[in-house]
């Protein structure tokens, strides 16, 4: 496939759960961090050979859980594990969450709007241990 001429628009879409196209996984630990070197941060969304654009991370409970934030870094692509490669771009809060079979848990969105260069990652993590789970799909399309 030809590459994106006119980036503004995204050529394919790229949708990513934790890192893997698939079933989600769901994340209980935590890794209550700033720094984005988190043993317990997760790859959200790696950008495409063109760059991507990453319209939103849509956050979804697996179940009954205590309330916790999730923190967003964005990667250049290299190692994860040096702080000065990630870059702290934001946090939402996860509200304790109850699974009944009569009612649907909570969509959390965190809007992102914004293009990521070829290669650079999205990684997420909890504030909070949580007994069910969280889980993250970024939505978003590749150049």
């Amino acid at each position: 496939m030809p590459a994106n001429t006119s980036p503004i628009f995204g050529l394919t879409p790229n949708l990513q759960t934790n890192g893997t196209t698939g079933m989600s996984q769901l994340v209980t630990l935590a890794a209550n961090d700033y720094t984005g070197i988190g043993a317990n941060n997760v790859l959200a969304f790696t950008a495409g050979s063109n760059g991507s654009f990453v319209q939103r991370l849509r956050f979804k409970p697996g179940g009954t859980n205590v309330a916790s934030v999730a923190r967003i870094f964005i990667n250049n692509g290299s190692t994860v594990g040096t702080a000065t490669n990630n870059t702290f771009i934001g946090e939402i809060s996860l509200p304790a969450t109850t699974a009944i079979a009569t009612a649907a848990t909570v969509d959390i969105d965190y809007p992102c709007n914004f293009a990521l260069p070829a290669g650079f990652k999205i990684y997420w993590g909890l504030g909070t241990a949580v007994a069910a789970g969280w889980t993250c799909v970024a939505i978003g399309a590749d150049y």
